[in-house]
């Protein structure tokens, strides 16, 4: 470029232009997530990364309890009482209560983009480690062009993540939601809310019993058919626990000041009863060589004990969360459980199996070493996620449960 055509004030005002439109960027963005954060409920996020940790803590238990651990099993029936219960209740307290003002398609929109994208970003995230693997999970033999073709059409046919299989909740909470839109015009009163909520289970335990062809497990065979499930089995189920949320939202429970001596209490009490009542539940499970809740099996166990201790272990977990709502750093990895809960997939899948195996063969699997342990890997698990979670939230926080956010990217999937 010559001396003539270079103009001082031009080229000023571009570099002005530029960091005002960078700077509104970075405005609006920080005004998006400010909003976020002023419309969120604190302790639902704190019981959400408890929730996760159980997650975590129990998919490593699952792994001591494959390898031989007897005392694994009772960590994991334990855990699994009501660990999956508490995000379907979580949900159902933060959700709209009335949505006849909001158009379908909207709020279709918005569930696509917030649950249904993360889903298939996370089973895409999670097949490529699969091209350096020889044994990945029951039913798909990779790497090999079979395995891949049904292992994609599981997933998005079928509705079943079968690369990132934690993730089978965000499509049953998508179709929980659609249940949702449909019935909250009905839910005008607490009588009315605990009605259709019973109605929902009644209507959801006859078919953990009778639907059998609608369970996901019939496609981990070798030979399974691959039928659109989308998890609707396990949704009239899931909206039952959604709506007691929705009732304890309602009845204010928790919400304000809650002194910290009735709120302990309360947890001791939860904590004491769930503890009393977890292993009475024995028996009525329909997934062989599993005496636990499965909720991802639609395997549930005895009718009235089931929903006593996933109720209890729910409030427990909310409990615990009302009193450490202070904490940075817990309500920074509560705003992002979406992403840290379907990064566990990478240790279900790949890592946990052999860890137990390692570890069981250096300790003695007692009690203590098993709960210690596990503890401690679920920690230093959702610990190694971080860095994915800021990497994903700085490029691409779109695909990860944020859609309202645009750029640098994306731009925003919903307005």
């Amino acid at each position: 470029m010559s001396s003539r055509n270079w103009n001082p004030q031009k080229a000023i005002f571009f570099v002005a232009k530029l960091r005002s439109r960078n700077n509104s960027r970075k405005q609006q963005k920080m005004l998006t997530n400010s909003q976020l954060s002023a419309s969120r409920i604190l302790f639902v996020d704190i019981a959400r990364i408890y929730g996760v940790a159980l997650v975590f803590y129990g998919h490593i238990i699952e792994s001591y309890m494959k390898a031989g651990s007897p005392v694994a099993a009772v960590h994991y029936k334990f855990v699994y009482s009501f660990h999956m219960p508490l995000f379907f209740i979580l949900s159902g307290y933060i959700a709209k209560e009335h949505l006849t003002n909001i158009e379908f398609s909207l709020y279709l929109k918005n569930k696509v983009a917030s649950r249904l994208v993360p889903y298939l970003f996370l089973s895409i995230l999670l097949i490529i480690p699969t091209f350096w693997t020889t044994d990945f999970t029951v039913g798909l033999e990779l790497p090999t062009v079979e395995g891949y073709v049904k292992g994609i059409a599981v997933t998005v046919l079928a509705g079943f993540p079968y690369f990132n299989i934690p993730t089978w909740f965000l499509i049953c909470l998508f179709v929980v939601e659609m249940m949702h839109y449909v019935t909250s015009k009905f839910l005008t009163s607490n009588s009315k809310i605990i009605l259709i909520a019973s109605g929902y289970y009644l209507i959801g335990s006859i078919l953990a019993w009778n639907a059998g062809f609608l369970k996901p497990t019939n496609m981990l065979s070798q030979h399974g058919k691959i039928f659109p499930y989308f998890m609707i089995l396990e949704a009239f189920t899931g909206y039952s626990l959604y709506l007691v949320g929705v009732y304890l939202h309602r009845n204010g429970f928790l919400a304000g000041k809650i002194s910290v001596f009735k709120c302990f209490l309360g947890a001791v009490t939860c904590l004491l009863l769930v503890y009393f009542t977890y292993d009475l539940n024995k028996g009525m499970f329909t997934i062989p060589f599993y005496d636990a809740v499965i909720l991802a099996g639609s395997s549930h166990g005895n009718p009235i004990l089931f929903p006593l201790t996933a109720i209890l272990g729910s409030v427990l977990i909310m409990m615990l969360a009302k009193l450490t709502t202070d904490s940075r750093v817990l309500l920074f990895l509560g705003g992002n459980t979406l992403v840290i809960f379907g990064l566990n997939g990478v240790f279900y899948h790949f890592i946990n199996d052999r860890l137990a195996i390692w570890l069981l063969s250096q300790h003695s699997g007692n009690f203590l070493a098993i709960l210690v342990s596990g503890a401690l890997i679920a920690c230093l698990s959702i610990a190694l996620t971080v860095p994915f979670v800021l990497l994903f939230n700085q490029f691409i926080p779109q695909l990860i449960g944020k859609p309202k956010i645009d750029g640098p990217l994306i731009p925003k999937l919903v307005s």
